[in-house]
């Protein structure tokens, strides 16, 4: 029988990413043949984002394209916008952020119906939860974690585990509880085996990944530094050999958080703090739950823990409200804090959040200029770290080889570098590299100094 082929396509953030990745190990599995998205599929996948208006549109401009690649295909939407948005238009199936583990039989139960082949081992009449494009489960009705299985082969080569789902926080622009739900955190024995199993499949570089992972274990009762504890276990599986942090809630990094951090020897000293505004009146309103001064010390905390931390985070700009005084601020802290790199976001209004009806909009130009001297300050930034750099022996994951014979990869700080590509090096190693010169993107290192480790 003629395997059928399915395609993946992934918006939005890392943990749409592995499980889109544990979702195609499944139909891997199940006999289906995975080929490119732009390519003719019996079968589309696109896990969908609604973080932002636009990524709401992109999610849509690709299942309409997937319905063009091939008009009689079955097209699934899955993910945060199917959660939230009617997508009938468009999918065959919709299944939001619950359920996604039951997808691969509401596919073959819809072949059935059809009178198509499908791989009979794997067909078990029919499938429980939704199989047209409307109606999906609500997400904040979710009780428990969903395991979709190991995503032991992934799309990048460090590897993504997701620890934990939902959110609890309810910011006031943010419309991720209300498509995600509540914090559900994944079992430690069900989190170790599958570091476990990707050590043995060659990552040697895990990134611990879900909505909100400083909640790991919060419906438990168990503080913040849950998370902690359980990279200081993953640190003891052979063959893991860097440990990274997703972004992490700035009120989370308690004194104990940041001393079990410090004891970690595998854990890279890269830190994404959400920010969201330099502005404490700003926060407020984002119902952010902290103020730039707990900010600014829990920052002095990890660089005293750390030698040259890499320091990350997410800024907003054109909050509902937002002054000249309040963006200048938001600037001048963003300066003062002297980040290795931002991420600027224009605010995008989300209907059901509370941001939604707040006054004050600010004009699209406003938002533009405000957002144009936010990168421009980020790229200083990021450029004044870098330089600090040169002449730093680094250790670093080679992640991509690239057309013009450099490799890209991360400094244990999360400075993207570029290495020239020499006999006995390839994708997967970790290298000691020197940087030689810097700009706002790179850091360029040079391999005479280059040893495998």
């Amino acid at each position: 029988m003629t395997k059928l082929r399915a395609a993946f396509h992934t918006l939005g953030c890392k943990t749409n990413h592995y499980e889109t990745d544990a979702l195609c190990r499944q139909f891997c599995q199940a006999g289906f043949i995975q080929v490119s998205f732009d390519s003719e599929a019996d079968v589309y996948l696109v896990n969908t984002c609604t973080v932002t208006g636009e990524a709401g549109r992109k999610s849509r401009q690709m299942l309409r394209r997937a319905r063009r690649n091939n008009p009689s295909a079955i097209v699934v939407a899955l993910g945060c916008h199917a959660e939230l948005h009617d997508v009938s238009d468009c999918a065959d199936i919709a299944v939001g952020t619950n359920g996604k583990g039951q997808v691969l039989r509401q596919i073959l139960d819809l072949l059935h119906r059809r009178g198509l082949p499908a791989p009979a081992d794997h067909f078990s009449g029919q499938a429980d939860g939704t199989t047209g494009a409307t109606g999906t489960a609500g997400a904040t009705s979710l009780a428990a974690y969903e395991e979709l299985g190991p995503a032991d082969r992934q799309s990048e080569t460090r590897a993504y585990i997701k620890v934990e789902d939902g959110c609890n926080s309810f910011c006031a622009y943010c419309v991720i509880p209300f498509a995600r739900g509540r914090v559900r955190s994944r079992s430690c024995e069900n989190i170790i085996e599958e570091a476990a199993a990707l050590a043995s499949a060659g990552y040697r570089e895990v990134v611990l990944t879900g909505i909100h992972i400083c909640s790991y274990g919060a419906e438990y009762g168990l503080p913040s530094h849950a998370v902690m504890e359980l990279a200081q276990e993953m640190a003891a599986i052979p063959g893991i050999e860097r440990i990274r942090l997703g972004s992490l809630e700035p009120l989370s990094l308690t004194p104990r958080f940041i001393e079990l951090a410090r004891q970690n020897p595998k854990l890279l000293p890269h830190f994404h703090l959400s920010l969201q505004s330099g502005s404490d009146t700003v926060l407020a309103r984002m119902n952010r739950r902290y103020q730039t001064r707990e900010y600014r010390g829990i920052v002095g905390r990890l660089r005293q823990s750390f030698d040259q931390p890499g320091l990350t985070t997410d800024v907003i700009v054109g909050f509902p409200g937002e002054t000249e005084t309040e963006h200048q601020a938001s600037l001048e802290f963003c300066r003062e804090i002297g980040f290795t790199r931002l991420h600027v976001f224009r605010f995008s209004s989300r209907s059901g959040t509370a941001a939604a009806s707040m006054p004050d909009p600010v004009g699209p130009q406003t938002i533009n200029r405000r957002s144009q001297e936010m990168l421009a300050l980020a790229g200083h930034l990021a450029a004044a770290f870098h330089s600090r750099q040169i002449g730093r022996s680094q250790r670093v994951l080679l992640e991509k080889l690239r057309p013009d014979g450099y490799f890209e990869g991360y400094t244990p700080e999360y400075v993207p570098i570029l290495l020239p590509a020499s006999p006995g090096l390839s994708e997967g190693q970790i290298v000691s590299v020197t940087g030689l010169r810097s700009d706002e993107n790179f850091l360029v290192c040079g391999n005479a100094n280059a040893s495998l480790s």
